[in-house]
């Protein structure tokens, strides 16, 4: 899931994860390391990461909060629709719902939309509390539609259904 935080989801390249991880090694060559200082490190380079511009984050507190100092396994479903617009782009607007979480449970999400001739989108919507809106415009209709399709984010269930 730390993986999935730093990639950028427009390219899928993860390069700054694993200069993030080398980092961690040099300062820790040799030595024992504790997670607040693994935290530390990937704090420093979670700021400059797409994911961390977009939605504004400075740090990964809330991250390692939620996935190492609390014990929850939340399952995702997304229910959405489409609709046409007249310069043939698509409009694509549902609800991501989160369960077994508390309300204040934060996480972003892959969301890939695969279209005719392996072309394909990946963008992230959030999860944040039980049930969070979303709407995105694209050119044309996608022939598919996947929350999380590769499974970055741990989960008891993640589910798309359209309306």
């Amino acid at each position: 899931m730390l993986h999935f935080l730093f990639i950028d989801p427009s390219t899928g390249k993860g390069d700054a994860f694993f200069e993030m991880m080398a980092d961690f090694v040099r300062r820790h060559s040799g030595d024992s390391a504790t997670t607040e200082q693994f935290i530390q490190v990937a704090n420093e380079h979670f700021a400059r990461t797409p994911i961390a511009r977009k939605y504004q984050l400075m740090d990964l507190n809330w991250f390692f909060r939620q996935w190492v100092y609390e014990a929850y396994l939340p399952s995702y479903r997304m229910v959405y629709s489409t609709q046409s617009q007249p310069d043939g782009a698509v409009v694509i607007q549902g609800n991501v719902y989160q369960e077994n979480a508390p309300d204040d449970w934060f996480m972003p999400l892959p969301l890939l939309f695969e279209f005719d001739k392996n072309q394909w989108v990946a963008v992230t919507v959030t999860a944040y509390g039980p049930e969070r809106p979303f709407q995105i415009k694209l050119p044309k209709k996608p022939r598919k539609v996947e929350l999380d399709p590769d499974l970055w984010v741990l989960s008891e269930k993640t589910e798309t259904k359209r309306k």
